[in-house]
């Protein structure tokens, strides 16, 4: 079933440019694993709070999308750039939220 899933996460103001690049990596790996996925990442600059907001739209609760879920999690690349988010993504303002397509 086609998903739309959005995580929206809460910036440090002073880091808004690490997060920037933290996200560009986060797209890129994203993007490997989620080929068949149109993926966006954006950022609230102005206003408060600061956030960035992946969204993810595509094929979702399928074998191939759990499969393609698993790998990105193994990935050291992900890995990598979740080490880097502490500090800069404020923890606990994490929210994500999943509406299902049925139009198509």
């Amino acid at each position: 079933m086609k998903a739309i899933y959005t995580r929206t996460i809460g910036v440090y103001d002073e880091k808004l440019g690490e997060a920037m690049e933290i996200s560009k990596g986060l797209a890129k790996v994203r993007k490997k694993h989620y080929p068949d996925h149109e993926v966006y990442f954006s950022f609230q600059i102005g206003g408060n709070p600061r956030t960035v907001r992946e969204t993810l739209v595509g094929e979702q609760f399928t074998d191939k999308a759990f499969e393609n879920d698993t790998n990105m999690s193994a990935d050291p690349e992900f890995i990598e750039l979740q080490k880097k988010m502490k500090g800069v993504f404020k923890e606990g303002t994490i929210q994500d939220e999943m509406r299902m397509v049925f139009n198509d």
